[in-house]
């Protein structure tokens, strides 16, 4: 049985970029994309094993083309991965467990790599609830959280949706980017399962791609230098305002000027909430009892990033949701600002 590893992330952190690292390390079976297949598997229990791989290759194309959102084409023999799942899966009754295993498989076989080489399986579970459906599966795997200061986090979350869909220019999408930077750590936090936390600033260093190796129990692969996706460059997702030219890691996520997005008093919420990122030694300064009476009355202002949500033409339905959404960003922040 193969050693299992979970990348999960906690916001824009550079997961796929962990993954794209690994895609042609010796012996780990990767995939192109992130994919959910607990749910997948209870809608088509009635499938046969032939007629499950048909679904999941259409139901997934995107990880079998052209990717938008991560702007690569993957594109791979999509009939050869049916045979070689149906040949992998010949009298077996597929469950989430084997179905994971197997799919891993057939897809690395697609390249005539031997699976006997193999060693360890990857699999970007990327959220909460995927992980913990995957854990249910896999109660012993290894995981990778990749982590970024939280302010930088928000910044990019917030203002590179916004740039790519204006769709996402709604107090759901802050609400919940909020949240979800918060709670991913908290829930990453408190698993029991050996853990790697990946600062997105640190991943291009030689120094940290030699601690994953380890972690991963290989020897140092130089191709994990050099990001890809079924072999091929990534250059960065479609959100990403500067490109990686040759794979490489790309200096510029460093340079997020989160500091001149934010105004000094939303600072003061984000460095009360975000603490538990101090623990990886991001600078959040403590507040001072001034600054946490001063705290209260802001949470229930609008902050700057959050007045365009309420300025643009929404439908009624849509800005009643829009007001729904901040009395909800309202209560959360209220609950975390009195109870620590």
């Amino acid at each position: 049985m193969y050693s299992i590893y979970l990348i999960m992330t906690t916001g824009r952190t550079g997961s796929d970029y962990l993954q794209a690292c690994l895609d042609n390390v010796n012996g780990l079976m990767t995939f192109c994309g992130k994919f959910e297949y607990h749910n997948f598997l209870k809608e088509n229990k009635k499938l046969n094993n032939e007629e499950l791989i048909e679904k999941f290759i259409l139901i997934n194309k995107k990880a079998f083309s052209y990717d938008k959102i991560e702007d690569i084409d993957t594109r791979v023999d999509t009939e050869k991965l049916k045979k070689n799942f149906i040949d992998i899966t010949k009298n077996k009754t597929i469950t989430s467990k084997n179905f994971l295993v197997s799919l891993y498989e057939a897809y690395y076989c697609i390249s005539q790599k031997n699976l006997k080489n193999a060693k360890a399986l990857i699999h970007h579970s990327h959220g909460i609830e995927n992980t913990r459906n995957c854990l249910k599966d896999y109660p012993d795997a290894k995981l990778f959280i990749t982590i970024r200061d939280p302010r930088a986090n928000l910044k990019s979350g917030l203002f590179n949706w916004f740039k790519f869909d204006r769709s996402r220019i709604h107090m759901s999408h802050i609400y919940s980017y909020i949240r979800r930077i918060r709670e991913d750590l908290k829930y990453a936090i408190s698993l029991k399962n050996e853990k790697f936390f990946l600062k997105l600033e640190e991943a291009g260093e030689i120094k940290i791609k030699k601690e994953i190796c380890d972690f991963l129990n290989i020897n140092y692969d130089r191709t994990i230098e050099t990001a890809t996706f079924n072999s091929k460059i990534w250059h960065g997702d479609i959100l990403s305002l500067k490109k990686s030219n040759k794979g490489e890691y790309n200096e510029s996520v460093k340079l997020n000027d989160w500091q001149k997005y934010f105004k000094s008093d939303e600072l003061l919420f984000f460095n009360k909430i975000y603490s538990d990122y101090k623990k990886f030694g991001y600078d959040l300064p403590k507040l001072s009892m001034f600054e946490k009476v001063k705290l209260i009355t802001l949470i229930f202002k609008k902050f700057s990033f959050e007045k365009e949500t309420f300025s643009i033409n929404l439908s009624f339905k849509k800005k009643i949701s829009n007001y729904y959404y901040f009395i909800k960003r309202i209560l959360y922040g209220l609950k975390l600002a009195l109870i620590f």
